[in-house]
């Protein structure tokens, strides 16, 4: 099944990379690394840890195109694990994320393509493990129109075919059509008002377990540009219908800003309070810079049919300098599911991370996660610690050595979920640039 997910989804990165006959002088970046990994607690339970060695072989690659009829942004890895004494089969894991917009006709049809594929746990109440573990993947498509009634009044239509693949928790697979129309209002060539209206339909593949629904947004946005500072705040309504003749209303209310402090120092800020679902969230989530992944990483999302009522704060901030650079990103959120009351949830958490260049050849990296997930209708709570730590040597133009350690932590009032566990893996890489 694996296998089949990672066929698909790299179908669709030669969808994202070739469509247009520019992708040739798209910029491509990738490193490929292999080494030797040292896990303390390999199948993740709370007692009796089996302690293993492996080996670790990974790849990653970013593809970055921008001219006029194309823009291009895609990114994504492949890792193999060679587990010992057969305590677990060979895996192969892989991530992808990525969007393309070819312009057909320049300022009225563009053509979009988004996938993610990511790792998710089949279980969310179980600790990250190997057996714990799936392929999910949401590929979206379709046209966008553009219409230009006059300088300061314009109007867009959108049109997308959703598909939502999951390789163990089948009730999650559906197919959606969405669209959009919206019409822009230029206000000032710093500012911005808009009316979007949306709708989707949600066609799972499962009847019996997961319920169709179709979703309708009406909100107003207002947008504010300038030199050091942006903001976008919306207002409007949303309502879920399903097929069986239930419905739930709720407000949207969404609002982000950016504020560069100084040349090299950020802060942002996010609120929201809106309804969402897992899949709706994978193509949220797509990044629009392309960089190399360093690792394929677990996920955290509960992969299943229910959209819910989401309410959250994200605060972060952010230096860049010549030597140094990291950022800390407080956040919080309330997760109320539609379907099923199970895993409604409240997180609060943080992550810090940094890098330092000690010198031209000899770069230091740390990071640090904490969160505290409560599951308000199991009285459950979990707490969560990551940190870890690399140190990289460029030892030729293109070849690196480095040597990363981890340490995880999960204390759970849940009996025989508290569990721990540290990693070293140590590497050798090769990068094409």
């Amino acid at each position: 099944m694996r296998v089949t997910r990672l066929r698909v989804s790299v179908i669709a990165a030669s969808v994202l990379a070739t469509f247009s006959g520019h992708a040739f002088a798209a910029r491509v970046d990738y490193t490929v690394d292999l080494g030797m990994e040292h896990n303390s607690n390999v199948t993740m339970v709370p007692a009796d840890p089996i302690e293993q060695r492996y080996l670790r072989a990974g790849v990653g690659f970013s593809v970055t195109e921008n001219i006029s009829a194309l823009q291009l942004s895609l990114d994504g890895r492949a890792e193999y694990r060679d587990y010992e004494d057969d305590v677990f089969a060979d895996t192969v894991d892989g991530t992808l994320s990525g969007r393309m917009n070819w312009v057909a006709i320049p300022q009225r049809l563009f053509f979009v393509v988004e996938d993610n594929l990511t790792v998710q746990p089949v279980d969310s109440l179980v600790p990250d493990g190997p057996g714990n573990r799936q392929q999910v993947n949401v590929f979206s498509a379709g046209p966008t129109v553009l219409f230009n009634w006059t300088s300061s009044l314009h109007g867009q239509a959108e049109l997308r075919y959703v598909h939502s693949d999951a390789e163990v928790t089948d009730e999650f697979n559906s197919q959606r059509l969405a669209a959009a129309v919206r019409t822009i209002k230029e206000l000032s060539p710093t500012s911005r008002v808009s009316l979007n209206l949306q709708a989707q339909r949600v066609d799972f593949d499962d009847d019996i377990v997961a319920r169709d629904y179709n979703r309708y947004d009406i909100y107003g946005r207002y947008v504010r540009t300038l030199a050091n500072f942006e903001l976008g705040a919306d207002l409007g309504y949303s309502r879920i219908d399903y097929r069986q003749g239930e419905s739930r209303s709720e407000p949207l209310l969404r609002a982000d800003a950016e504020w560069n402090l100084s040349p090299h120092s950020q802060l942002i800020a996010a609120v929201s309070s809106q309804f969402s679902d897992t899949a709706t969230d994978a193509l949220t989530g797509i990044q629009s810079e392309a960089t190399v992944p360093e690792n394929v990483l677990t996920g955290d999302a509960v992969v299943n049919a229910s959209p819910y009522e989401v309410r959250s704060i994200d605060l972060g901030y952010r230096y860049t300098g010549t030597r140094l650079t990291f950022s800390v990103t407080p956040y919080a959120q309330k997760r109320d599911y539609v379907d099923s009351d199970t895993f409604d949830q409240k997180t609060r958490g943080a992550r810090f991370d940094l890098q330092w260049l000690i010198r031209r050849s000899l770069t230091l990296g740390s990071y640090a996660t904490w969160e505290r997930l409560d599951y308000t209708q199991l009285n459950r709570e979990d707490e969560t610690s990551r940190v870890g730590a690399s140190l990289e040597y460029q030892w030729a133009p293109r070849w690196s050595a480095r040597l990363h350690a981890e340490r995880y932590k999960r204390d759970s009032t849940d009996i025989g979920q508290s569990v721990s566990q540290n990693l070293i893996y140590l590497s050798i890489a090769y990068s094409n640039r």
